[in-house]
């Protein structure tokens, strides 16, 4: 079982993780090791600290490899949405005559888009959104159509490319500690593919990911990523405003944050939330208003990718569908996905794993790059295979 393993290093913005996982029974997983580290963390211009990067990386990386017996092959790795731009292109090629679609025709469709992109930067990925033969019939599996017959290819592609500066360093430090040629997964394309169900996305669904120092907002259609969006604004942003507001310490914001409920209405004046150390003790009240003014930071910036790109959207499903909720920013806050539903005026719903343990969406970004990891290793077995590879 553990030379089924996969190594993955799941880059959050105030923390890393390094772990070893397989697949278990029943959709389950195994996992042989994990450790996380904190660091300075990172906006949209990049890491404050790359050395701070470097540090944690190396450190919860050598802590899982002194305890696992096994050799640690090769390492995937999750790149956040702040270091990930998505192009989307339409795109078709056609046959001198009619011949049943193979994988190969697959790939020179996706090839043919990129090199029409003529993007300077690196491709770590690309899917697609449906692909047709043009008979305007949707396909949202490419497995659907090899051995179907057409003279055209159409699909509605999307491209992932990592920035330079990220690719470099996670590059660098990974390749001190003896792994070449890391793999580089989109973290959030991962997150929808193994959270929202495939029925959601053969229309319009939306991933809302929170996490400490950034939040992500993806539109997502069949298999790929429609449009997507980054911003600066956390689960950090409020514990900042209350060490400002309530003129007290980091560790005191923190334990007042994850005791905060904002899911009622108004709260009487005179209730006071006292610290269990007996630090302080505060208004309730304010600190409600405190927290929903974050969170109110952070619906700011949706309504404003929404009105950017989709003011005049006139789909019903494109309205109604909700809004999936996850990442380590949301999980602690009681009634923050409500709060966000009232503002937006939009369904919202928290996703994550379904697996003991791991229920919580604070685990959504390892477990989904774990999924998509393990199903990259099985694709490329079998194609070993029919390639004329042979079974060790």
């Amino acid at each position: 079982m553990r030379n089924e393993s996969v190594a993955i290093l799941d880059v959050r913005s105030y923390e890393v993780t390094f772990f070893l996982g397989s697949k278990g029974v029943n959709g389950t997983f195994v996992f042989y090791g994990s450790h996380s580290e904190k660091y300075e963390g990172f906006s949209k211009e990049g890491f404050f600290d790359e050395d701070s990067f470097r540090r944690a990386v190396v450190a919860a990386v050598t802590y899982v490899r002194q305890n696992y017996e096994g050799v640690i092959g090769e390492i995937y790795v999750g790149i956040p949405s702040s270091f990930i731009s998505v192009q989307t292109k339409g795109h078709t090629i056609s046959f001198p005559s009619k011949r049943k679609v193979s994988a190969q025709d697959i790939d020179a469709l996706y090839e043919s888009g990129l090199n029409e992109l003529l993007s300077e930067h690196r491709c770590i990925r690309r899917s697609a959104m449906y692909f047709t033969l043009g008979d305007n019939r949707k396909y949202f599996s490419a497995d659907e159509l090899y051995g179907v017959p057409t003279t055209i290819l159409k699909g509605a592609l999307c491209y992932y490319f990592v920035s330079d500066a990220f690719y470099s360093l996670v590059s660098s430090v990974l390749g001190d500690l003896g792994f070449a040629n890391p793999k580089f997964l989109p973290t959030t394309l991962a997150e929808t593919m193994y959270l929202l169900p495939e029925k959601r996305r053969e229309g319009y669904a939306f991933l809302l990911d929170v996490g400490f120092l950034s939040t992500s907002v993806s539109v997502v259609y069949g298999n790929g990523i429609v449009r997507e969006r980054s911003f600066d604004c956390g689960v950090g942003t409020i514990l900042v405003l209350l060490m400002q507001e309530l003129q007290i310490e980091y560790a005191l914001a923190e334990e007042i944050l994850y005791s905060a409920n904002v899911s009622g209405g108004s709260v009487p004046k005179e209730l006071m939330w006292t610290s269990e150390q007996g630090e302080g003790s505060f208004s309730v009240q304010w600190i409600n208003e405190v927290v929903k003014y974050g969170l109110d930071i952070l619906c700011e910036n949706i309504e404003k990718f929404f009105a950017d790109y989709y003011r005049d959207k006139n789909n019903t499903a494109f309205a109604v569908n909700p809004i999936s909720v996850t990442g380590e920013g949301i999980g602690g806050i009681a009634g923050a996905t409500e709060h966000i539903s009232k503002r937006l005026n939009r369904l919202t719903e928290i996703v994550y794993p379904d697996l003991p343990y791991y229920d919580k969406p604070a685990f959504s970004s390892r477990i989904a790059l774990l999924d998509m990891a393990l199903s990259d290793r099985k694709k490329r077995s079998w194609f070993y295979k029919i390639f004329g590879g042979k079974k060790k």
